[in-house]
């Protein structure tokens, strides 16, 4: 399994959970053989800055596929409202996570992370994701 790590990010939107498909915090259906985003992290400044990348670590799982993580830019999903919410509309700096399922897998795999950020703020997060 190959998992990389990159630098502290100031702010997170993820939430806890646990490992089971019933109690996972995100759902995500991937294509059995193929390497899929399956999350995207950033931090966002009202001027759609970011100051900087997350630490990922995986905590629990993947049983069947691996998972990796990417520097890249992706859209945010900030509330009306919110302040950053103009920024929804251009990818940001962040870092993307994929999922790469074997071929011919079917079923479900578990992933479990904890994201730090540069201001010491954990939080963990889990995955069921079916791959069919």
């Amino acid at each position: 399994m190959r998992f990389f790590p990159c630098q502290p990010l100031l702010a997170l939107l993820l939430i806890a959970g646990t490992v089971e498909a019933a109690h996972a915090d995100e759902a995500r259906i991937v294509p059995s053989g193929t390497n899929q985003q399956i999350d995207f992290f950033a931090s966002v400044n009202p001027d759609c800055s970011t100051p900087g990348l997350p630490t990922v670590r995986l905590i629990d799982g993947p049983q069947a596929g691996t998972v990796t993580t990417d520097k890249g830019r992706d859209f945010m999903a900030f509330p009306h409202g919110n302040p950053r919410s103009a920024c929804n509309k251009r990818r940001v700096a962040g870092l993307k996570m994929f999922y790469r399922a074997p071929k011919g897998f079917m079923g479900t795999d578990h992933v479990r992370i904890l994201v730090i950020s540069a201001n010491g703020i954990g939080r963990e997060a889990s995955y069921a994701i079916q791959t069919r």
